[in-house]
């Protein structure tokens, strides 16, 4: 069975949401910020206040709209829970290292975080000077809920570009690197605001379509007991690629610029190609690896 579009929805839902936050975001200050003034607060406390009481309505849906079997409550699951995450890491990190497939697909992935995450983090400090100040803060916020929306159309499309290579997944992974590196280095060029734009956008599309291959090529090599550890090993290791490539870029970019540091970070997502390509012949040669 082929995951794909199940993980291209939920990827989808999810952006959706953080785009609408984002304008949310944006919004909810300008509008309710005199009336926030008058109460002594602050007029970002309004996204706050307004944050917590989505939250409370997610946690009533999710209690009462998500049929659950009930556990038998045990006092000290919470505590070995907490003891047990050591081993839990062992075992998962053991189990990538035994399985070829596993180690080179969490090693593509970190290095995609590492190429992407500092263009992620740093673009409104690049793309601010290029805007007015008069509505600068106004359009960063815009272009940040553009971001999202463009991740979710990339998630959405995820699932017809893998057709097009015949649900080889590693394959459309690595032609997805392919692009982001060249695009990564296009909106390092980018010298006004309309090119920048146009990049970025583009640039926050294959982010999106890039999330579910690779979740499906996961799915594919873990056994259904292997598969929530298996989760938590990935975010672990992209997200120490993240924070390795943030230090990274943010010295390339004291050194010498911005542009330069996203250039090279370009390299990483020219090395997880590699690999996804190296990926795809194993898969090619022994689909159950």
């Amino acid at each position: 069975m082929d995951v794909q579009p199940a993980l291209a929805k939920a990827q989808w839902a999810n952006a959706m949401g953080l785009a609408f936050g984002a304008v949310l975001g944006g919004l909810l200050p300008d509008v309710f910020g005199t009336t926030a003034l008058r109460y002594g607060i602050s007029i970002y406390d309004v996204s706050y206040v307004t944050s917590f009481a989505v939250m409370l309505a997610v946690l009533v849906y999710t209690m009462f709209a998500i049929a659950e079997e009930p556990r038998p409550l045990n006092a000290n699951a919470l505590r070995q829970g907490f003891t047990n995450v050591p081993s839990v890491i062992t075992e998962a990190g053991l189990l990538a290292l035994k399985h070829p497939t596993l180690s080179m697909l969490l090693a593509a992935l970190a290095l995609f975080l590492m190429a992407t995450n500092p263009v992620e983090v740093i673009w409104p400090t690049y793309a601010k000077p290029m805007l007015d100040e008069r509505y600068a803060n106004t359009a960063i916020g815009t272009l940040t809920a553009g971001y999202f929306f463009a991740i979710a159309f990339g998630a959405a499309l995820s699932p017809h570009i893998s057709r097009v290579f015949r649900r080889r997944h590693a394959v459309t992974l690595a032609v997805l690197f392919s692009c982001l590196a060249g695009v990564q280095v296009a909106l390092a060029m980018q010298g006004d605001i309309a090119g920048f734009i146009g990049v970025f956008l583009v640039y926050s599309a294959l982010l999106g379509a890039s999330e579910t291959p690779a979740s499906s090529i996961l799915h594919r090599c873990v056994a259904d007991r292997q598969r929530s550890t298996m989760l938590s090993l990935r975010s672990l290791i992209q997200q120490l690629g993240a924070a390795l490539g943030l230090v990274l870029a943010g010295a390339v970019a004291d050194v010498y610029s911005t542009p330069i540091a996203w250039s090279v970070g370009a390299l990483f997502l020219l090395i997880a190609m590699v690999l996804s390509l190296v990926l795809a012949k194993r898969l090619t040669r022994s689909p159950a690896s």
